[in-house]
């Protein structure tokens, strides 16, 4: 194993490598300066437990991944799996074995950290101000507990994770997704249930995993199994924050029904993504009441308890999401999900679907307190540019009235 000069690496690269391409540019450019580039003789072995300090990246050559319960993999430069790093969190007893002219650049994770640390602090600045004495510091802990690793955040749901590596890799069939899925029994059975449901429309039923993906497709497949798979996570012990925790997967549920339902209706986005979304949009909550029922921390006045909420879950749900390494449109939910006059880009967004299936719900419970008008709503115009009236949307969110019901039911099982 031998370390090469830095001034051979290319830095435009990271551009391109996950995370890190989220860091401005001269972020990257400190993260490049204080990389280290390895080249690795054939048969020489990198294991995850010893380089967890590190995003280790394969630039040149090739080398097999040998993951713990799946089939090694050949992982070369030029795949798309080789913009991830070889090994993700929790991953102590994973390995790479180096094949003939293999390169790997290192960046250390903690440098990292701090650039994102730094970014969460900014960007919460004013709302800090805006705080009473107890959400300021339950804010505080939580960064505090962030910066020092010791925040628990949830993890990835081991069958998610799976599905997700095992799609990085550009060979990867629909059997060898139906391997990991069948570890599975409840959620291969809501896939299959997908395959032969109503919104799928399809004639001859089908019983296996792999038919079912393969009428879904394999992309389709991993958001349903990454949707199903994050519903696990909305538990709690706590006798007293049980409740939030039933309300807040109802929310999410609920949600998530709707962004499918209505993005299947226009098919301008995947609804098997907005799916996912919709059940993300409050995943900074779930840290939230996690820390709150693991430090004891009394809080009994339930409008303090929202109000803290309310103001932790953009940025505790933008940890989460760059903590599990999902898109970048995800982001966008988590922190403007009740934006209502969010305006970003000229056509309609995960984001802006999600507002509306926000709009949507609170018009359904008759929770119409500082709603807008619908055709204010600058969302609601990119779905439907030519009628933004009243009538055509509570029209609209009848015709979806029946899809809703269908996937409530699938998500509720």
């Amino acid at each position: 194993m031998v370390i090469i000069n830095i001034v051979q690496f290319d830095n435009t690269l990271l551009k391109h490598l996950l995370p890190i391409k989220q860091l401005q540019a001269e972020q990257r450019l400190q993260m490049a300066n204080q990389a280290r580039i390895l080249e690795l003789q054939s048969g020489d072995e990198l294991t995850a437990d010893e380089e967890q300090r590190w995003f280790i990246y394969l630039i040149e050559g090739s080398l097999d991944l040998l993951e713990v319960d799946s089939a090694p993999m050949l992982l070369k430069a030029k795949d798309k799996r080789a913009l991830y790093p070889l090994f993700n969190e929790g991953e102590r007893n994973n390995r790479a074995v180096a094949q003939f002219g293999c390169v790997v650049v290192r960046f250390e994770k903690q440098l990292f950290n701090t650039f994102i640390d730094q970014e969460l602090l900014t960007g919460e600045e004013l709302d800090i101000a805006q705080m009473n004495e107890v959400e300021g510091n339950l804010f505080n802990e939580i960064m505090h507990a962030f910066n020092m690793g010791e925040l628990k955040l949830p993890s990835l749901p081991d069958i998610a994770l799976k599905v997700k590596h095992a799609l990085a890799s550009p060979y990867v069939s629909a059997a060898d997704v139906a391997r990991i899925i069948a570890a599975d029994p409840a959620i291969a059975t809501r896939l299959i249930n997908v395959a032969n449901g109503p919104l799928n429309r399809a004639v001859d039923p089908i019983h296996s995993i792999q038919a079912a993906i393969v009428r879904l497709g394999v992309q389709t497949s991993k958001e349903l199994v990454m949707s199903f798979a994050v519903k696990q996570l909305f538990t709690t012990k706590s006798q007293i924050l049980k409740h939030r925790m039933h309300s807040l997967i109802d929310d999410s549920i609920e949600i998530a029904s709707i962004s499918f339902a209505l993005s299947k209706q226009s098919g301008m986005l995947p609804p098997e993504h907005l799916l996912l979304a919709g059940l993300l949009h409050n995943i900074g909550v779930i840290p939230i009441l996690s820390y709150i029922e693991d430090t004891g921390l009394n809080i009994n006045d339930e409008a303090e308890l929202d109000n803290i909420i309310n103001r932790l879950r953009g940025a505790v749900g933008t940890m989460v999401i760059r903590h599990w390494n999902l898109s970048d449109d995800l982001f966008a939910v988590v922190e403007n999900f009740e934006n209502w006059k969010r305006d970003e880009n000229e056509k309609l967004d995960t984001c802006d679907m999600v507002i509306i299936a926000q709009i949507y719900q609170r018009l359904k419970h008759h929770k119409i307190e500082g709603l807008p008008n619908i055709n204010d709503v600058p969302a609601f115009k990119k779905l439907y540019p030519n009628n933004q009236s009243a009538d055509f949307a509570q029209h609209v969110f009848q015709q979806a009235h029946d899809e809703i019901a269908a996937i409530l039911q699938l998500l509720k099982m």
